[in-house]
């Protein structure tokens, strides 16, 4: 293990071809390590001026409106910073608007790699900003502790290269937070019974029949959480402890057997912890401003791989502010599950010719109502044998709906009588470097962000993830949703002839038109995405069907300038994938949604090269820093200028641009290395398609 004392360097031993893997020549000398991490810092400033330099004649600073990203841009290219030092104190620290973005907490990983990577932790002026940034804002100084501790250690090459000076600097941030947020809390007397309850619910202890004693919000006494190994804690260290010792369990699982009963008891055990001042680091749907309440023990699952065991928790939290409210009617969406706008197209109403629905969607303003009623219309009755047999279908293909999962854990709650109580699903992650991942998730949420200030009907599924360490993370989980692989093993086992096509038809029926359009819409925008970053492994178990119809992806560990193969590339020069079958769920080539498709997709490509700078900016300034040891940047600069080739095609007007994307379409339409690679896929890993 290398311990890094002065410069911030990433090392890795030079490959001679196949001999150096076979035998090694001690002699020759040959193993002496190259340096990866794009040199020294001033090698890095260098690369930063040359690729963003460009960018500093666009910069307009208002001091009503600072752009974060501007501000960034003077950090990474200017000789002399004050400016942007002062600049850096005017930008709004944390957002709760998740359709706009332009706060700093969003651009965390950019300024912690500046930090890191070119300032090599020596940046007094930057020091400091954090530092007085932290003190002022809790929730922004537990995003730059996590930020820090996941880049603090990096694996590359099977080797691990410690950054001893992030590692200082984060203990002594947690000693300036520690003393700036800590509280007194106040131990309030209460009955022994509803004491006993609040211990021992989410524990083997736990007796059902004590439910009869009702428990209040103003009964909860939330204070610091107590890890499992220490007998004190501090505020700042409270949500720290919490999630360390939930990455602690996924590490134990590789060892434990029976791993659901180590799972379990170990939860149990956090339960008896809980409630305490801790909560969940996602800025969706404001979910950090919830308090967790219990991790439902029984509802735990585990994915078990030969080398990893994340598992799946479902948590119920509640949020104190709303309970001590009592004056408005508080009462919150009963899942957690990914809400996303019901997006019918209006803009493109005329274009198509379609008769676009205005059901109106105004008691939640999302689509999982809409969601709900695609599946779950108790005023139809369906006579249709074959209908009632798809209905279940779906049911088995989907799982069990999220509202009636709530539903039924609410019932058992002790809680069930908060009214800002909410279920939230999880995915916990080991072994796996989700920096990366973290990354695509912040370019799509750009992405996302470009359809909309365009007014845009493209609509691609955003999910939270938080690295929380140099291995190890936390995502939320899409419920209602099912991979294709899942889809097809299911409709295979019951009829080998059922096609994509034929099941919307069968299972959506008079829904079939909001179905269709849903699919439309996300399928032109994922095809978008996959085409400028170059998302690749695009086989059926990374892309899923929503209740809704529409169409998202999952597993972005292959981007901008990686492919799964090893020199095959199966999917190599195919823009994104598009098969047959999906243009059969539109109703073919010559329908009105396909021409919808196209007009999509052209409308976003013109959009995205509009904004293009808001994507090319993110990923040069990670690319500066981490160089090689984010694996999609394994082709160094060749994959930057590739990314900034495809926003920019030799087009003179939106007519060559028009005439380009339809190429796209074409080319990427039933390419025979797409459909190649779903057939590797099938063969090797049993992945349907």
């Amino acid at each position: 293990m290398a311990e890094i004392e002065e410069k911030i360097t990433i090392k890795r031993k030079k490959q001679y071809g196949i001999c150096s893997k076979l035998w090694c020549l001690r002699c020759m000398n040959c193993c002496k390590a190259d340096d990866v991490s794009i040199l020294t810092s001033r090698n890095r400033k260098e690369l930063s001026v040359k690729l963003m330099t460009k960018y500093q004649n666009a910069i307009q600073l208002n001091p009503e409106e600072i752009q974060v990203l501007d501000v960034l841009i003077l950090l990474y290219t200017l000789d002399e910073k004050s400016w942007a030092y002062q600049y850096l104190y005017q930008c709004k620290l944390i957002s709760n608007d998740e359709s706009s973005r332009n706060d700093l907490e969003f651009y965390i990983p950019q300024l912690m790699n500046y930090l890191v990577f070119h300032e090599e932790m020596l940046n007094e002026n930057i020091s400091q900003f954090i530092l007085t940034s932290c003190i002022h804002n809790f929730y922004f100084a537990q995003v730059v502790y996590w930020t820090l501790y996941s880049i603090s250690s990096i694996v590359f090459n099977n080797q691990v290269t410690e950054f001893q000076k992030v590692k200082q600097y984060l203990q002594n941030l947690i000693k300036r937070m520690v003393l700036n947020h800590e509280t007194n809390y106040e131990i309030k007397e209460q009955d022994d019974k509803i004491t006993e309850m609040i211990s021992t619910y989410g524990t083997p202890q736990f007796d059902q029949q004590s439910m009869k004693c009702l428990i209040l919000p103003e009964h909860i006494q939330l204070s610091k959480y107590i890890p499992l190994e220490q007998q004190e804690s501090y505020d700042f260290m409270s949500c720290i402890n919490f999630w360390n010792d939930i990455i602690s369990m996924s590490d134990k699982l590789k060892f434990a057997d029976p791993k659901i009963i180590s799972l379990r008891a170990d939860l149990s055990l956090i339960n008896t912890r809980l409630p305490a001042n801790v909560y969940i680091p996602f800025v969706k749907d404001q979910l950090r401003q919830y308090t967790i309440l219990n991790i439902v023990v029984q509802e735990t699952k585990i994915f078990s791989t030969k080398e990893r065991a994340p598992f799946y928790i479902c948590i119920e939290v509640y949020n104190v502010e709303k309970e001590e409210n009592k004056h408005e009617d508080k009462r919150e969406r009963k899942n957690s599950e990914f809400n996303v706008e019901l997006n019918m197209l209006s803009d493109f109403k005329n274009q198509s010719n379609l008769t676009i629905s205005q059901e109106s969607n105004q008691s939640q303003g999302v689509s999982e109502c809409y969601e709900i009623e695609l599946s779950k219309k108790e005023d139809q009755k369906k006579t249709n044998d074959i209908t009632l047999d798809f209905e279940k279908i779906g049911q088995e293909i989907f799982g069990e709906d999220s509202n009636q999962i709530s539903e039924r854990i609410r019932q058992q709650s002790p809680y069930c009588h908060f009214r800002s109580w909410r279920l939230v699903h999880l995915i916990v992650k080991t072994g796996d470097n989700l920096k990366q991942e973290q990354f695509a998730l912040q370019l799509i949420n750009q992405f996302q962000m470009i359809f909309q200030k365009e007014n845009l009907p493209l609509k691609l599924t955003t999910y939270d993830i938080q690295s929380l360490g140099p291995s190890s993370g936390i995502m939320e989980m899409i419920k209602d949703a099912a991979t294709i692989d899942s889809l097809k093993k299911k409709l295979n086992s019951i009829d080998k002839d059922i096609t994509l096509s034929q099941f919307f038809k069968k299972y959506y029926t008079t829904n079939l038109q909001k179905a269709q359009r849903n699919f439309c819409s996300s399928l032109a925008a994922y095809s978008l995405i996959c085409y400028f970053l170059q998302i690749k492994d695009r086989h059926n178990g990374n892309i899923l069907l929503h209740k809704s119809g529409k169409i998202l992806h999952i597993d972005f560990g292959f981007f901008i300038s990686i492919s799964p193969g090893k020199g095959l590339e199966f999917e190599k020069n195919v823009p994104f994938k598009l098969l047959s079958e999906y243009i059969d769920v539109l109703g073919g080539t010559k329908s009105e949604l396909f021409n919808l498709f196209r007009k999509l997709f052209f409308k976003g490509f013109v959009a995205c090269q509009k904004h293009q700078d808001q994507i090319l900016l993110l990923v040069k300034m990670m690319y500066s820093g981490h160089g090689y040891t984010l694996p999609c940047f394994s082709k160094g600069e060749i994959a930057i200028h590739d990314l900034e080739s495809r926003f920019n095609p030799p087009c003179s007007n939106d007519g060559e641009i028009s005439v380009f994307t339809q190429n796209l379409i074409n080319q990427s339409l039933d390419n025979w290395r797409a459909k190649w690679y779903d057939k590797f896929q099938y063969y090797f890993q049993g992945i349907f398609y």
